[in-house]
């Protein structure tokens, strides 16, 4: 039978010319879950209108807008936020009797609800061995890791393992320094260089092969019915993902600053393993105590910059810089761009030395003094008299008020004097303004 032409006339049906007779065909939408609409994910459908429409987010507990396309989906579509939180604000999804070891082997792969192309192994019951398949992105079953390893470890049998760093690929990370570094090689068993941006990355990261290979280089043996659980898992200090595809997939990362998990946007391929579908899946990985080893703390007395992130900024040049890396107590290279960032961030080595890094003494910050007011001076006044001071409290370079002589606190002759010098004790960069003497 020969179809001759094609309308879309609603969202409930369609409308076909066949051999000069006129026939009507419904567009269903999808059957709903078990669970009810509200845990489907988000269709747009198979066609192609632009129709504004809400969804409810089991993830956020939430109803979102989303674009349908006018016809197929599921039920999980709403003509009004009313209408979503109405059906949905209630809804529990239902109790499930997590899957036993032998369970979660025996079940199929299952692909899921999503439309994603995630690259997850499954153990094949039948072959005896993990095998590769392409999972959606949400839902399916219990039967699917991120590595062969994972898999291997819940339900193959003994083998050859290596901790999990060492399994990592190179990550350079966001900052654009090129410091030459070593990884192993997990595939030819060797360690080879590569080039490390400075901040960021992973574990698999060493600065000379006698650490790469007494780290990786030796043999050990994974049982698959026990497990190592006071390792730290790698996984939580990885940096957060979207990857490069351009789906919708709310999700949850360990951030390895704040040590909590918060939620992002995920893309729906690639990315890393520091990412979960749920916050407690991510809490269970990465933030229970004996799982999660942070790094040192900022040592006490440390101006404030000196523990945040290193920040490029808005702009798109590409300076050499350094900041203060409070995890190994250590300056390092990173590249600026020119604008914005905050203030951990140093024209050379030395500076950062010496308002961050060992050199640093809290006896010789001029900006810890407090301020103390003098007494009233006599005499001519001296308009070259210091007019500006850092304020501990505010964290804030101020316009001294009273023209008197003595008290303890450091001066300075220019608001710009002021931040460059005190610049690490504030979160936020301060930005001078025409500076006036008081009158």
């Amino acid at each position: 039978m020969k179809v001759s032409l094609f309308v879309l006339l609603t969202g409930l049906s369609c409308l076909f010319f066949v051999e000069g007779r006129i026939q009507w065909k419904p567009v269903t939408k999808k059957p709903t879950g078990k669970d009810g609409p509200c845990n489907l994910p988000p269709d747009t459908g198979l066609c192609k209108a632009s129709i504004p429409k809400f969804y409810f987010n089991s993830t956020v507990r939430k109803c979102l807008i989303f674009t349908y396309g006018g016809c197929g989906g599921n039920e999980n579509n709403f003509a009004s936020e009313h209408e979503c939180k109405q059906r949905c604000s209630k809804w529990k999804p239902a109790p499930t009797k997590p899957p036993g070891k032998n369970d979660t082997c025996n079940l199929p792969p299952e692909k899921g609800l999503c439309r994603a192309s995630i690259s997850m192994f499954y153990f094949n019951s039948t072959a005896n061995k993990c095998m590769v398949f392409k999972y959606g992105g949400c839902g399916g079953n219990e039967n699917k890791f991120h590595s062969k390893e994972d898999c291997e470890l819940k339900c193959g049998k003994k083998m050859e393992c290596k901790p999990a760093v060492c399994n990592m690929p190179p990550a350079v990370g966001p900052c654009k320094a090129s410091i030459p570094r070593l990884y192993y090689n997990s595939t030819v068993n060797q360690c080879l260089e590569f080039r490390y941006g400075g901040c960021g990355g992973n574990g698999n990261n060493f600065d000379s092969k006698q650490k790469c290979k007494e780290h990786c280089g030796k043999k050990q043996v994974c049982n698959a019915t026990t497990s190592n659980t006071t390792e730290k898992p790698e996984v939580c200090e990885m940096p957060r993902q979207a990857g490069p595809c351009k789906a919708y997939m709310p999700r949850y990362y360990f951030n390895r600053v704040l040590k909590r998990c918060l939620q992002f946007i995920y893309g729906g391929c690639r990315g890393n393993e520091n990412n979960f579908e749920s916050k407690l899946e991510c809490e269970k990985k990465c933030a229970r105590k004996e799982l999660w080893k942070p790094a040192p703390s900022q040592p006490t007395g440390k101006p404030i910059a000196c523990s945040l992130p290193p920040v490029t900024g808005n702009c798109k040049a590409s300076i050499p810089s350094f900041y203060f890396d409070p995890g190994t107590n250590k300056c390092r290279g990173f590249t600026y761009g020119g604008c914005g960032g905050n203030a951990n961030n140093f024209d050379s080595m030395k500076q950062c030395e010496y308002q961050c890094g060992s050199k640093y003494s809290k006896e010789t910050d001029s900006c810890r003094i407090s301020k103390q007011k003098g007494k009233p001076c006599t005499g001519k006044l001296n308009l070259a008299t210091a007019l500006w001071y850092f304020d501990t409290s505010y964290e804030k370079c101020k316009k001294y008020e009273y023209w008197k002589c003595g008290g303890n606190m450091t001066m300075f002759s220019s608001c710009s004097e002021c931040v460059n010098t005190c610049r690490t004790h504030m979160k936020s960069l301060q930005v001078c303004t025409k500076e006036k003497l008081p009158k």
